[in-house]
């Protein structure tokens, strides 16, 4: 095989291999409930948090605590973690009869 039609080959190989992994990449990024996951996750993380409204409910129900914000949230099993606009650092930890919602506001 001479050096011009080895080129060619190895070019539209190049080419192929190019085009399989944009079309992964534009399924995954526009297809899967995960990605949505990560783009949220790095919205978050660059615009300093999402507007978002946290609430806690004890045992019977009632909102013993609510406030809404821009915040970017960390949690553990038992504790929630955000900062607010002021760039104050709170810490919500929850029981057995406690539940903590956070929901993104539009």
């Amino acid at each position: 095989m001479d050096s011009a039609k080895r080129i060619s080959v190895i070019t539209v190989l190049i080419v192929i291999i190019v085009l399989l992994c944009g079309g992964c990449s534009h399924w995954y990024f526009n297809s899967t409930a995960s990605c949505g996951r990560v783009r949220k996750d790095f919205k978050s993380e660059f615009n300093n948090g999402i507007p978002r409204d946290i609430k806690v409910y004890n045992a019977d129900g009632k909102v013993i605590m609510e406030e809404k914000g821009k915040f970017d949230i960390k949690h553990s099993s038992r504790s929630l973690q955000y900062v607010d606009q002021n760039n104050r650092k709170h810490n919500i930890y929850f029981g057995d009869n406690s539940t903590v919602t956070v929901d993104e506001l539009k």
